[in-house]
């Protein structure tokens, strides 16, 4: 019975050393997300395949939201807390009729002004509301980047 004992907790510090390791290795290749643009590719759980220079986001250091949606300018601030609160409040844009997903521009914006809670993992941005996945991101190539 003792050996099973020793043997489930060396399985268990195994376990958690590998968890730590990953962890580790997850934060070292995150994206930041205050200065990255982050191109959408889901939301409200339905891929989105977007030309690269439609639905961005950027963080600015200062709380400024800035970014592009079908073919509307995005707009607003937006508030970090502890433990990954953010909090966009209303997210403006211009006002032109955009001949091509319109109603996803939206939707969009809907979305980001719903969300609660990020994670960063890699290159994606989650957005969440409430433990859901409302939105996930993507990390530009600097290269990308105007």
């Amino acid at each position: 019975m003792r050996l099973k004992s020793i043997f489930f907790a060396l399985l268990c510090a195994t376990i958690l050393v590998g968890c730590c390791s990953a962890c580790r290795q997850r934060q070292k290749n995150a994206k930041p997300l205050k200065g990255t643009e982050w191109h959408l590719v889901q939301l409200e759980g339905k891929d989105i395949d977007l030309p690269i220079n439609s639905f961005n986001i950027t963080l600015g250091e200062d709380g400024s939201l800035a970014g592009i949606g079908a073919c509307n300018r995005l707009l607003g601030q937006y508030t970090v807390a502890e433990n990954y609160a953010i909090d966009f409040g209303q997210v403006g844009t211009t006002m032109m009729l955009c001949p091509e997903n319109g109603e996803l521009e939206s939707q969009f914006t809907a979305v980001l002004g719903g969300v609660t809670h990020y994670d960063i993992d890699g290159d994606q941005l989650i957005l969440l509301q409430q433990g859901a996945i409302k939105a996930l991101f993507k990390a530009l190539p600097s290269e990308v980047v105007k």
